[in-house]
């Protein structure tokens, strides 16, 4: 189990507070990491730990067990949202682009043509065996995609027959949503997949923000904060979280 204590405890403490947020993790065979994380659970009540090593191989397989639970524990959500613990969220902005695609069927920051990664030694090596084609036409960065609760069933038992790749994002919004399903890919840049250069006032614009410390977070907030009221907006939406950085 990777431990992001730290990133969770900030996100709780600011965004989290404005959205119902689930951390979703692996095991590790760490002892005292299996401790603090059931100390932990029992403060917050807000993990869900699975039988699966906490690795990045096994991404696909966490977000698949992530929705199975949706489905179980929460089929009224409106819409699920799977992000990253490097992820600061703008509940104000996150409100309009919720209204703006409440329609849409998966929303977030779309890549288009993309390669392959076929060096064995990168992080995103996906093999040839497993997607032999050379363009990825579309997917819905990994780092933070919104799907609408009308069709999570759809694609959940969609994935119990088409064989897993590696690589989550393309797995699921791909493969799954557009090729098999047919399902359009919804483009919102207020979903923002990178960090940006300058924090000076470009966080109305963003509904959220990629590979973030937990210090970045904290001061970051206080400004996210005063650019309007936040109000608890959030009826029968749920906005879930899961760690998708594990070790390895």
């Amino acid at each position: 189990m990777s431990s992001h204590h730290r990133h969770r405890d900030v996100i709780r403490d600011t965004w989290g507070k404005h959205q119902e947020t689930y951390f979703f993790l692996g095991l590790s065979q760490d002892d005292d990491r299996l401790v603090d994380a059931y100390t932990e659970e029992k403060l917050h009540r807000d993990l869900i730990v699975h039988e699966l090593r906490d690795h990045y191989q096994n991404l696909t397989l966490k977000v698949a067990l992530m929705l199975q639970w949706v489905l179980h524990r929460c089929p009224q959500a409106e819409f699920v949202f799977k992000t990253d613990d490097d992820v600061l969220v703008n509940p104000n902005t996150l409100k309009e682009v919720l209204r703006d695609n409440g329609d849409a069927k998966l929303f977030g920051n779309r890549n288009e043509n993309c390669r392959p990664q076929r060096n064995k030694y990168n992080k995103w090596y996906l093999p040839r065996w497993l997607y032999n084609e050379d363009l990825i036409p579309e997917y819905l960065s990994g780092t933070g995609y919104i799907i609408n609760g009308k069709n999570l069933k759809e694609i959940f038992n969609t994935a119990l027959r088409v064989p897993l790749i590696n690589i989550e994002d393309i797995y699921f919004t791909y493969l799954i949503s557009k090729r098999a399903l047919g399902f359009p890919l919804t483009h919102d840049r207020r979903l923002c997949p990178y960090k940006p250069w300058i924090f000076t006032c470009p966080y109305k614009n963003y509904a959220s923000m990629h590979s973030l410390s937990p210090e970045e977070m904290e001061s970051i907030w206080p400004r996210i904060q005063n650019l309007g009221n936040f109000c608890n907006y959030f009826t029968s939406e749920l906005l879930l979280y899961y760690n998708p950085r594990p070790v390895g």
